[in-house]
């Protein structure tokens, strides 16, 4: 999988190419892997370059995206650290990470966007968001109505990723829509909402803390 390093500063997006060294520990040793970048992005003076040496006007389509998958990945870590941080073990915090990761690749393909048609994001990622789903929801009894947003930090920072997904998945679809990005991206987020619901109501579970059921007013006994 190719990774980037995405820096988002004030008004400026900066992609820089070139390698980044990334640590991963062994036993006894660390070895240094080098990776790519992605392209470099600025907007200064009202023009800007998307995976291009070329200025060109800035894409608010493709800011738009660029920011919301951004975002969306900050609050799934966000997510991630309140699971780790909780006394007893939360199953879904590897898969939490490998989603981050997957983000960086959409993001990537969300920046060649206009230079490029690009079929670099495989349907492979939907397929293990599926499976994955499947897996949760069998240790889950069915969701009645529409769940309250809260059961814990995880679970509540859960939902707000879910919701920032939903967002990042409309402002992807413009793209889709337009053909400047393949399908497949829209279809990762479209399921990626509905992982981070399930996962939602798992890190309630794990943290022993009950869902809140929306219920319609007029079914509210009166001495409630």
């Amino acid at each position: 999988m190719e990774l980037a390093r995405h820096v988002w500063r004030s008004s400026t997006y900066v992609y820089k190419s070139g390698l980044h060294p990334v640590i991963r520990h062994s036993s006894s040793k660390a070895s240094n892997i080098a990776l790519s970048c992605l392209p470099k992005y600025q907007d200064t003076s009202g023009s800007s370059g998307v995976a291009s040496t070329e200025a060109k006007p800035s894409d608010e389509l493709i800011l738009n995206a660029l920011g919301a998958t951004d975002e969306l990945s900050c609050y799934i870590g966000l997510a991630r650290e309140f699971a780790c941080d909780s006394s007893v073990e939360h199953p879904y915090v590897d898969k939490l990470k490998r989603v981050q990761m997957i983000l960086f690749d959409l993001n990537h393909a969300i920046s060649r966007s206009r230079d490029q048609r690009s079929n670099l994001f495989e349907d492979r990622h939907t397929r293990d968001l599926e499976e994955w789903i499947t897996e949760y929801a069998n240790h889950l009894p069915p969701p009645e109505d529409y769940i309250i947003p809260g059961g814990g930090k995880a679970s509540a920072s859960l939902h707000v990723a879910r919701a920032i997904c939903r967002r990042a998945e409309r402002t992807v679809e413009k793209l889709v829509h337009d053909g400047t990005l393949d399908g497949e991206a829209k279809n990762y987020l479209n399921r990626l909402s509905d992982f981070l619901l399930t996962v939602s109501r798992i890190a309630a579970k794990c943290d022993q803390r009950t869902e809140n059921i929306y219920i319609p007013r007029a079914e509210i006994p009166e001495d409630k």
